[in-house]
């Protein structure tokens, strides 16, 4: 099932496979490397090593600030605006 988590913006509930809040440790590491601070070393580490997956970018943030990144089991990272109460809420609700 399809949950909103934001105008015009869905995702699959049965997908989702961890919801990190801004208050934990890695949010910041996660945030920066995707966000174009580290992403050169990250693909040189990518190149040399193939068997490990990639992973994509979704920024639903609309231009505010990040609060909650959500991983699915399929590797996309999703950035959100939303608080994680709000995202987690939804997603049981969805499931």
């Amino acid at each position: 099932m399809f949950v909103s988590i934001t105008k015009d913006s869905y995702i699959a509930a049965e997908r989702v496979h961890s919801i990190i809040p801004q208050e934990y440790l890695q949010f910041r590491r996660i945030k920066k490397i995707y966000q174009g601070y580290d992403v050169i070393e990250e693909k040189e580490k990518d190149s040399e090593n193939k068997n490990k997956g990639t992973t994509d970018l979704i920024d639903i943030t609309y231009g505010r600030s990040v609060e909650t990144l959500i991983y699915m089991d399929s590797g996309h990272l999703i950035l959100t605006s939303l608080n994680s109460s709000k995202v987690i809420e939804k997603v049981k609700k969805g499931k």
